[in-house]
């Protein structure tokens, strides 16, 4: 189980991101990534957010928050063509590839 001090410094040596001058920022981005890690792996809940935190998605959710980071400055951007070179992201703010790594949760239903 990572720390959030270790998942911080682990997004900044990622990004490059000064951990001092972007601190915040990544904590933003650690923050969001875990609401959609919570999400996307409780889709029943009532509020996500209260769910026990697995830390098997501790490295998971370093790297989305790198990507989201990566890619600021982009919102809601979806095709990005620059020099020939055409960049496709989801709308979920993270690739779909990080986002496929998350195993969600049926609800189970009581048989009477």
């Amino acid at each position: 189980m990572l720390s959030d001090e270790d998942k911080l410094k682990q997004v900044c040596a990622l990004t490059g991101a000064g951990q001092e001058a972007d601190g915040e920022l990544v904590t933003a981005y650690l923050s969001a990534a875990r609401s959609l890690i919570l999400e996307t792996r409780n889709p029943f809940a009532d509020d996500p957010d209260s769910v026990a935190w697995e830390p098997r998605y501790d490295s998971l959710q370093c790297l989305m928050a790198a990507d989201m980071y990566n890619w600021r400055g982009a919102d809601n951007e979806i095709t990005h063509v620059e020099n020939g070179i055409t960049r496709t992201r989801s709308n979920a703010g993270v690739s779909k590839q990080l986002l496929q790594r998350i195993v969600p949760r049926c609800k189970s239903r009581s048989v009477k």
